[in-house]
């Protein structure tokens, strides 16, 4: 009896730890997503990474918190003014992340969706030399977004987005980009998300598709 109860015991002291480092998990998150969606400049995406960094350092086993250190590192480095060589550093970590948050969470749209566009923007850090090769490895992230989930809006719209910014000569133009973007919108409309997955582009989008429309 005194054994079971022991057991008994040793199970409540690990299952109330497991409850503590959930509840500290979820405010972290949540702390970290309140900063992301109050973001502006590129310091602010740089500064919510290194928060999201700290995370993804505690929590390893969690995909998120490297998703969201890499999409802000992507962030702060396509809005910022740094050098060509900090710009392919912040790629590179970007990069990085989500490799890690992919071992994780293998076959994944989300982060098939952040390759596309962090390769797309390390692309155009030296578009000359780089659009050959990294420019069809970009698509094909996209393309495989769009096969695992049909229904991502961010797949569409990192795609439309990119053809917006492709030269008509080699595919692109904001006639072929206008078409994807009204298809990522009507995607959007329809979108359900729940817990702290990602549903960021919404705005982006809406942005880029008035842009098609000026002359």
């Amino acid at each position: 009896m005194k054994t079971l109860k022991l057991t008994l015991l040793a199970l409540l002291l690990v299952f109330s730890a497991n409850a503590q480092n959930t509840d500290q998990y979820t405010g972290a998150m949540k702390e970290g997503l309140i900063m992301l969606d109050s973001a502006k400049t590129s310091a602010d995406f740089l500064q919510t990474a290194n928060y999201f960094e700290r995370i993804a350092q505690a929590e390893q086993k969690q995909w998120l918190p490297q998703y969201y250190t890499s999409f802000c590192n992507l962030i702060g480095a396509a809005l910022g003014k740094q050098p060509n060589d900090e710009k392919d550093a912040l790629y590179d970590k970007a990069l990085a992340y989500a490799g890690k948050a992919s071992v994780i969470k293998p076959e994944n749209s989300e982060i098939e969706v952040l390759n596309g566009y962090i390769t797309f923007m390390k692309m155009a850090v030296d578009p000359q030399r780089r659009a050959f090769s990294m420019m069809p490895k970009a698509n094909s992230f996209l393309e495989k977004a769009i096969a695992l989930n049909p229904d991502n809006p961010r797949a569409y719209l990192v795609k439309g987005q990119n053809t917006f910014y492709t030269p008509e000569t080699f595919g692109g133009g904001k006639i072929k980009a206008k078409a994807i973007l009204i298809l990522a919108t009507e995607k959007y409309a329809k979108e359900t998300t729940t817990g702290f997955e990602p549903s960021w582009g919404s705005s982006r989008c809406a942005d880029l598709l008035k842009m098609c429309d000026q002359q």
